[in-house]
């Protein structure tokens, strides 16, 4: 497909990916259409659990050239971000743009490959077409199917089972014996709320998963020991390695080795993760952090958690659940818990059956997802591209960046290598991931701590400078100072205006 050649966008999500998407296509002149499910927009922060918000720091999760309101504080709470994302599509004319309470159900080829694309949606119960050249995907990595793992005797148990996306007020909680099941950011978001309302909190959770503080000793901003390109040369390779990483994984492998150990040191102890000598929980994971870092879960607790746990408020429970009993839930280290509530904070399903079955075929869909050129683009399905599916530290600036590629891509900036160039990049990216990435549905799609690798990738395909560090102390900066959204500002206003 000749991107130049489109004018009609259909833009399926109203979350930050869909708004950074929308901004820089209208921005384009081209005729942009955003469908968005629900009466609000902002995607997963339009209707999030109880007390949910961001995982960092505010100067971390904001558009690189809209800054969040002064005063808004670190970790924001997600009402804050949904007001922050309202205001922006607002000031950027993108609203009248979006299609409220309208649900894609359907998208089909016009006529074959690179021909357009027809997008049936509903809206209060009335289905109609429309035609677009283009159409843009920015559900995220998920939808919003809750996976609801199954066990045995469900129907026995006589007390509640529900998703931590319902656990919307501290009632729910309040009085309760509660379990919370699972160890990524909601599991214990849960938790830490039921310890606070409940008369008991369990959390079961089959392996933990290396945390990331919100201050590094209790003092410095997780940025500064993760954000920097100092930190990034030291992570196992990225696809494309640099001439110093190489040397550095080579000549320096020991001190490599040396490094990631003194960090799991001072999370051992910072977070008190042992066992201490066998008397309680070990939460130390199975794989080193260099490599455990790139897991399904990676998060940044909320400090209490790990007061609460070593305290046992929150109880916990290495193990697996075995079955549902009348009165609770049966474990299987044999022992059995006696509840009034379980919540499940076990993620969500990957449901994709909008997209006409034989229109998904070419994705080659797999146990760990689908594989795309830059993580945007299968070059099997022209004029599909992907926005958000992408897990990063940064995510706004990630999809902005990605929004950025893309309008380059429109006004005839960036040339596509050919398709199969495109297809091999797709699958020495996939050889890459499966060769030491732990396994997870979305796997296809992780990127973590390799985020700033990522982003001087996209910025190098547009001939433009990763290096984004300014001043006399410039090559200092890029060595040691943590990248954020605002040292990308002018990069995406430069099509703008």
């Amino acid at each position: 497909m000749d991107f130049t050649q489109a004018k009609t966008v259909g833009i399926i999500g109203a979350g930050i990916a869909g708004l950074a998407t929308a901004r820089s296509l209208i921005a384009q002149g081209l005729e942009c259409t955003v469908f968005e499910r629900h009466s609000v927009l902002g995607g997963v922060w339009s209707d999030g659990y109880l007390n949910f918000g961001v995982q960092v720091q505010k100067e971390l999760y904001e558009f690189p050239d809209w800054p969040l309101p002064e005063g808004t504080p670190n970790f924001t709470p997600g009402p804050i971000i949904q007001r922050y994302l309202t205001d922006f599509a607002d000031h950027f004319r993108i609203s009248p743009h979006i299609q409220f309470d309208t649900t894609v159900t359907h998208i089909a080829e016009r006529a074959g490959p690179g021909s357009g694309w027809i997008v049936t949606s509903k809206h209060n119960d009335q289905e109609k077409q429309d035609q677009f050249d283009l159409v843009v995907v920015c559900i995220g990595l998920y939808t919003n199917v809750p996976n609801i793992p199954e066990f045995s005797n469900r129907d026995t148990f006589i007390g509640e089972v529900i998703h931590n996306s319902k656990l919307k007020s501290a009632e729910q909680l309040s009085g309760k014996r509660v379990a919370v099941v699972g160890f990524g950011k909601g599991a214990t978001d849960a938790a830490i709320e039921s310890a606070a309302a409940a008369k008991e909190t369990h959390l079961i959770f089959r392996e933990p998963h290396w945390p990331i503080p919100q201050k590094l000793a209790g003092i410095l901003p997780f940025k500064w020991g993760l954000l920097h390109r100092m930190n990034i040369t030291l992570l196992p390779p990225y696809q494309e390695v640099t001439p110093v990483e190489k040397v550095v994984h080579s000549l320096g492998k020991p001190l490599v080795w040396f490094y990631w150990r003194l960090v799991e040191t001072l999370l051992y102890f910072q977070c008190q993760m042992g066992s201490r000598f066998g008397t309680r929980v070990s939460l130390v994971p199975k794989d080193p952090i260099e490599i455990g870092a790139f897991s399904e879960s990676t998060m940044v607790p909320r400090s209490s958690f790990y007061q609460l746990a070593r305290n046992d408020i929150i109880k916990l429970h290495r193990t697996t659940i075995e079955e549902y009993t009348p009165t609770g839930l049966k474990l299987a280290d044999g022992s059995a818990l006696d509840l009034d509530l379980v919540i499940l904070a076990t993620g969500w399903a990957t449901d994709f059956s909008f997209i006409e079955n034989e229109v998904w075929q070419r994705f080659g869909a797999e146990d760990d997802g689908f594989y795309l050129y830059r993580h945007m683009l299968n070059p099997q399905v022209p004029g599909m591209v992907f926005i958000g599916r992408a897990s990063s530290i940064s995510s706004i600036l990630t999809y902005c960046l990605q929004a950025h590629w893309l309008a380059e891509l429109v006004k005839g900036n960036l040339k596509l290598p050919s398709t199969d160039e495109m297809k091999h990049n797709i699958d020495e990216m996939k050889a890459w991931k499966r060769a030491w990435i732990p396994f997870s549905p979305a796997r296809s799609a992780r990127l973590i701590a390799h985020t700033q690798h990522y982003h001087d990738e996209l910025l190098r395909d547009l001939n433009v400078s990763p290096l984004r560090k300014t001043g006399a102390l410039a090559p200092l900066k890029e060595l040691i100072v943590p990248y954020e959204p605002s040292d990308y500002a002018s990069l995406v206003s430069k099509h703008l205006f």
